[in-house]
Parts: C-alpha cells; structure tokens; sequence
C-alpha cells in the first residue's frame, strides 16, 4: 500500500493501521511504503502504473483526485479515469493551528492582523496540493487575510515547521493535533467543518467567523489502485477496507474522524462529483502553479 506522503502525517498513521487491519482480513500481509514528494505526485503516478492485479493499493486523499487538478495543469495521471476506486475510508475536519505561544488568541486576532500586514504571517502545509493547503487557501479566501504559504514534505516535516517556529500557524486535521492540545502545546483558532465538533466544542467554525454557512474545508481519504483491477478483487478489497474502519472505529472517532466506508461505485461518483464542484473553487483560491 503506497502512502503518497513521507512517515508521520495524519495520512500516513491511518493508512497503516488501515493496512494492517485489512491484512488480518485478507489473510495477506501488506506492507506500506511511503512515496512522497510534489504534493502526493509522484506516490499517486507511482501507483497508477502498477499493474492492476489487486497488488498494489494506494492510501490516497481528496487532495490527490481534487485539489491536484486545480493546481497543477499538466498532472502525470488522470484523477479519476488513472485509479480503481475500491472506498473511501474518513473524513477529516481541519483546523487552523497556533501554538499555545502564539500572541493569537482567537481566529479574528489572526485575520485582523493579517489583513493589516499582509504577506507577514506564514503558513506551514504538508506540501502544494495537499489537504491542508486546500484548506488553508479556502480560508484565506473566506477571510481575506493575506498569509504565505510555505510547503514542506508531508504533514510529519509540517508539524516539526510549526513547533520550531518556522511557521505562524498550519491548517491541520484534527487527528493530528488533539494530542497537542490536550498537552497545552497548540491551540485552536477555528474548524473548518460545517459545525462545531463535540470533541472541540469551544472552537469555532470558519463559517460562523465569517457568516459563509457553506463553508466547509473537511477533506476525506480513502483506498483505491491503478485504474483496471477486476470487479471480484475490488469487492474483496472494499470489505476488508469496510472491516478495518471497524476495527479501528474507536481510534479514529476518538481523534476527530468521521467514519465513511463506500461501495466501489459511491467513491467513483464523489470523486467525479467534486472534479465539477469543488476543483474550479480550489482554481479560485488557489490559483495556478506548475510542478
């Protein structure tokens, strides 16, 4: 199972313990490996070529099949027609992240100062296309605060970014920080889910920051392989991933994540769903950069 993204990041510690789950159930080892690099390409270009026997599965995230078409124009892969889509697995509620030393105290703090010094303030992602840039510049949209992106290798490099003080502030998933907050080491300024979270009630959303009822920057993952795998493997597949949010149930509700688990055909419609709606308003904040 190839993790399009280096060791540490949210997606790379679900993916593995979606993977060793789904070994239990398939009777079939399956052994992860991380390919990161310019945004998720080269890990989702390398599964794409693969052959597809059932083999080789990738851990992939919205970022790779909707907000890489939005950035980079000439893709080594086609976002949807490239991949079997077998099921998505979570969806992840992001925020935006300060540390507990940060002079922000609140997302206003951070727009008003932003917007009044423009540029000054950055911001960490876990690489160009990633989930966390996507929503990191749905909220400098809704806001109009004025913040540099700074792309690093992966959420793990993202998150030693921030607590070395490189960067003001990351978008990050919830699942990756609660840990932090707990500790007193980060604090949240806002969610970009479209409500408050129960884990999180205290938090804001960017919606009612902003008045934009609409908002909603949460982003999902999933499993999917190199586009021909035979109808019969994807269902085998589908159940063992099925299986493994199951088992996993009580981590991953625990720590922010919203469970899915889709049928083969449900996350072929999502994908080529969000191609049409969400990929020309990522065009909009985002704008267009070359690999």
């Amino acid at each position: 199972m190839i993790v399009p993204f280096p060791p540490g990041g949210g997606t790379d510690v679900v993916g593995r313990l979606m993977a060793k789950s789904m070994s239990d159930n398939l009777g079939q080892a399956i052994v992860v490996e991380n390919i990161g690099g310019a945004g998720a390409i080269i890990g989702a270009q390398t599964a794409a070529k693969e052959q597809p026997d059932g083999y080789t599965l990738m851990y992939t995230t919205a970022g790779v099949h909707i907000t890489n078409p939005a950035i980079y124009p000439k893709l080594p892969y086609e976002p949807a027609k490239s991949f079997t889509m077998i099921s998505t697995a979570v969806s992840t509620p992001l925020a935006i992240t300060v540390l507990s030393t940060s002079p922000f105290k609140t997302a206003q703090d951070l727009i008003t100062y932003a917007k009044a010094n423009p540029g000054k303030l950055t911001y960490g992602s876990a690489g160009s296309g990633s989930s966390n840039h996507q929503s990191a510049e749905m909220f400098k949209l809704a806001t109009g605060a004025n913040i540099l992106h700074v792309p690093y290798k992966g959420g793990g490099p993202m998150a030693i970014a921030l607590q070395a003080g490189e960067v003001d502030l990351v978008s990050s998933y919830i699942g990756s920080v609660i840990p932090f907050v707990k500790s007193g080491k980060y604090r949240l300024l806002a969610v970009g889910s479209p409500k408050r979270l129960s884990l999180l009630p205290d938090v804001p959303t960017v919606a009612e920051i902003t008045g934009q009822a609409d908002f909603n920057s949460d982003t999902w993952t999933g499993v999917v392989g190199p586009a021909g795998i035979p109808a019969p493997i994807v269902d085998r597949i589908q159940q063992a991933v099925v299986y493994a949010i199951g088992q996993n149930k009580d981590y991953l509700v625990s720590n922010g994540y919203v469970l899915l688990g889709s049928t083969p055909k449900e996350m072929t419609d999502l994908v080529e769903r969000q191609l049409k709606t969400q990929t020309p308003l990522l065009v909009k904040s985002m704008g267009e950069a070359s690999p």
